[in-house]
């Protein structure tokens, strides 16, 4: 981010500065006090339930360099040691007006997304296809609101090409600020329907305050809309195109196991591709993001490419099935009652199976119509032909009920206090074949508990936990200071996690670089919307076109790499930057030192190529044995730098040390550091333990499927390799094995976890279970949840030990989790 010297942001704002500004550029903005990282400029919001004026002092003792702060609440005593504070009419404006301002000069195009729901859907599908193309970003999440909209265009990189941000409103009025804030080049209205009601007052209000979005436009600007008698009445200062009408367009679909086969006219070629949803709300959803990426030059086959197997993001009928055959859909983006209806008929047009259960958490805002509304949802629920309905509270629910009821007698609707009553009812309903839909908006927390009741019938889970990652960013940004930029490295799907959902979240939690392995990763991430830089650690010839496309940045770890991305730059036409790596010791990749100069020389040469960054790998940063060979490799890469510096003359991004070197060897931080299992929470080593916290982010989870007693002498496992030697012995069997990723070296020597209790493996690890000692636990019983490795609900199993007990390292033991049939959970914003 390119923000404003304090001084020039005081006059853009109108603001009156107190205290030293620091000398340092600001490095992003923040309104939570518990994100602030050193150097970020922190907006203190004042809000309904929490006023981000009482947080002053956590963000500056987080390291905040500027706060900006309502002129009435200034705190007597001044900014704290290394901050100041810009004092303002309003912080919420100021942040608007910022965030209009770099739209302005950092943010060439923008496509702004509104509608009642399914922008998300929209935004998301659009970024994909935008971003083999253009340097595209995007909206986190649904970041739509007043606050927002500002936040979201202030992720944005400098130089970005196309920006695609969503835009939301709840009263007349608002819209006039987030169309300042966005300027839109072109537009995209999903629909209008009938959320918040209450506030607008009737659907044309709701058509016309949105459609305020794309007033500023000119006449060579375009808006997709949909072909609604009630928006097309309304005027707007640019072409209009309803998606459909023409290329592209939807010519068939039919069921291909639990998803759609499409056949598309895309405008230039027929194509056939697969998605992961059955739902036709969210493949018109899809048509909307194709005709938008059509008008923006796509091209049709790269439009296709990005479609084959595409899903759609969390929240937006989001599918899973438990291993005992009982479907869970998630759908709790948007409440408003065309969503719902939506819903309703999409499960209810699903193969025949087993019952479908109705979860529904209610609508907000309807005004006058709130009771009519939710009774015709309860009539629909029982005429869809769904068995249950179960309902949270809500001031209507009993209308729902009511409907419900009448069609319904003998399967009366359940009235529950509150989410947890909600989980323990479904648990006990739910069988194999069950389809159980949540529908209702995020606020009322159904979201979270879709995913508590899934976790709770998903025997095999790898628990991934978003906040705790974010801590661990927060506890190395202290430690190497606000200068030195984090790659956070996702090799091998981000350590058998999930790279695309992964990456997007260390955006929003402010890594500066991503790396990965191969180009085909960094598109991976560009589909996902991720706009961060990207380099590619080891990358193929082959692959140097795929660099071009996604942007991202190759290593260069040899000659003849080098010699090979120049031909293909220069039969391409195109150019590249690149980093440039030094073998120092290493064993592995790497130019050597004496032909470092040779390496700049030709890439610089080229014309074609632009040397950004230099790097080295430490090979032992994480053994105190190795720390003379440690520093000796710091002093050739030292040598190296100081000739490369002297033939480049520019500018170099330097980094060398990983998590070990970053926590061991503070001359090793450079401009950049690299943190591949340190943000997970694991050390290295035992040396990197003792000299830094971290929080544990992950954690394999299993349950007992079986409790029996065996007798003296009964052998446990393949080839009894264990014999009971007591009289009786408690033995629990839990569903996890080598096919999972449990080491098979656990055998009769690994340990486990449950109800806080380290419980011995018994015998042989088999393909799909292991056996563990029940002896010290009497309590145990079947369902029991079993930790493998990991922290989850106050118990702690370091992956550091388990890995020294199956005879590998945390790296190893992370990639082996299964991702097919261990289930991959991620906790936290």
């Amino acid at each position: 981010m390119t923000l404003p010297a304090p001084r020039e942001l005081a006059a853009l704002l109108d603001g009156e500065l107190r205290g030293t500004p620091p000398e340092q550029p600001l490095r992003a903005v923040a309104i939570d006090s518990r994100r602030v990282l050193p150097g970020d400029l922190f907006v203190a919001l004042g809000g309904r339930h929490c006023d981000g004026h009482d947080f002053v002092a956590q963000a500056e003792g987080a390291g905040a360099s500027l706060v900006v702060l309502r002129r009435d609440r200034c705190p007597d005593s001044g900014p704290g040691p290394g901050c100041a504070h810009l004092l303002v009419a309003d912080p919420l404006l100021a942040l608007q007006r910022l965030a209009a301002w770099y739209r302005r000069t950092h943010i060439r195009r923008v496509v702004a997304v509104t509608g009642s729901n399914g922008k998300t859907v929209v935004k998301t599908a659009l970024t994909a296809l935008l971003a083999g193309r253009f340097r595209v970003a995007s909206s986190p999440g649904s970041w739509n609101s007043q606050v927002g909209v500002p936040l979201a265009v202030l992720t944005a990189p400098p130089g970005t090409e196309l920006g695609v941000f969503e835009a939301g409103i709840s009263a007349p009025g608002e819209m006039e600020r987030l169309e300042a804030i966005l300027q839109p080049d072109h537009g995209v209205l999903v629909n209008v329907g009938l959320a918040n009601l209450g506030s607008f007052g009737s659907r044309a209000v709701t058509a016309r305050e949105k459609l305020r979005l794309f007033q500023g436009m000119d006449a060579h600007s375009w808006v997709i809309a949909p072909d609604d008698p009630l928006v097309n009445a309304l005027p707007l200062p640019c072409r209009r195109i309803h998606p459909g009408a023409g290329p592209p367009r939807l010519l068939g679909q039919r069921s291909r196991g639990n998803g759609l086969l499409l056949q598309l006219d895309l405008g230039g070629c027929q194509a056939q591709v697969t998605v992961h949803t059955r739902s036709r709300p969210l493949v018109d959803d899809l048509l909307i993001a194709l005709t938008a990426a059509h008008h923006l030059g796509v091209p049709a086959a790269e439009m296709a490419e990005v479609l084959q197997d595409y899903t759609f993001g969390p929240t937006r009928m989001e599918t899973w099935r438990t291993p005992e055959g009982i479907t869970i859909i998630n759908d709790t983006a948007s409440d408003d009652p065309l969503s719902v209806q939506t819903a309703l008929a999409t499960v209810a047009a699903f193969p025949e199976g087993g019952r479908r259960l109705f979860v529904f958490g209610g609508m907000g805002d309807l005004g006058p119509c709130e009771q009519r509304e939710h009774a015709l949802i309860g009539r629909m629920a029982a005429e869809q032909g769904f068995s249950g309905l179960l309902l949270l509270p809500h001031p209507a629910r009993s209308h729902t009920a009511a409907a419900w009821n009448g069609c319904h007698p003998a399967q009366a609707a359940q009235e529950l206090a509150d989410t947890a009553a909600l989980r323990e009812r479904i648990r006990q309903m739910a069988e194999p074949g069950d389809t159980v839909l949540l529908k209702g908006a995020a606020r009322q927390e159904l979201s979270s508990a879709a995913r508590a009741i899934w976790e709770s019938m998903a025997p095999r889970r790898l628990l991934v936990d978003l906040d705790a990652i974010r801590d661990n960013i927060t506890r190395f940004r202290a430690l190497c200071g606000p200068e030195v930029a984090i790659l956070a490295v996702l090799k091998a799907w981000a350590y058998g996690t999930e790279l695309p959902r992964l990456a997007a979240a260390l955006q929003d939690s402010g890594i500066d670089w991503i790396g990965v392995s191969a180009a085909d990763e960094g598109a991976v991430i560009r589909r996902a919307g991720v706009h961060r830089p990207v380099l590619v650690m080891l990358m193929d010839p082959d692959e140097v076109d795929k660099a071009v496309r996604w942007r991202v940045t190759p290593l260069i770890y040899s000659l003849p790499f080098a010699q090979a991305l120049v031909r293909t730059l220069q039969s391409m036409g195109a150019h590249l930057e690149v980093h440039l790596e030094i073998e120092t010791g290493m064993g592995r990749l790497g130019v050597a030192p004496e032909e470092a100069l040779a390496a700049a020389r030709l890439l610089r040469d080229s014309g074609v190529v632009t040397v950004t960054g230099v790097m080295t790998h430490l090979a032992g940063a994480d053994d105190p044995a190795a720390d003379d060979e440690t520093r000796a490799q710091l002093e050739r890469f030292d040598a190296v730098m100081a000739r490369l510096h002297q033939e480049l003359g520019t500018p170099l991004l330097v980094h060398a040390a990983a998590t070990s070197g970053a926590v061991r060897f503070p001359q090793s931080r450079y401009g950049m550091v690299r943190l591949g299992l340190g943000l997970f929470g694991l050390h290295p080593s035992p040396a990197v333990a003792e000299a830094i916290e971290l929080e544990l982010a992950v954690a394999f989870i299993s349950r007992l499927v079986q409790v029996r007693e065996y007798g003296r002498g009964q052998r446990i496992g393949y080839n009894g390799t264990y014999v009971v030697s007591a009289e009786r012995q408690r033995i629990g069997i839990v569903a996890a094995g080598y096919n999972d990723g449990v080491p098979w070296r656990f055998s009769n020597r690994g340990e486990v976890m449950i109800q806080g209790r380290r419980l011995a493996v018994l015998g042989r690890v088999s393909m799909d279970s292991m056996a563990v000692d029940l002896d010290p636990l009497p309590e145990a019983t079947v369902g029991d949840e079993v930790l493998i490795f990991g922290a989850y609900e106050g118990q702690v199993l370091r992956p550091e030990q388990a890995a020294l007990q199956a005879g590998t390292i945390p790296y190893d033991l992370l990639v082996q989790v299964d991702g097919r049939r261990v289930q991959r959970i991620f906790r936290g914003g």
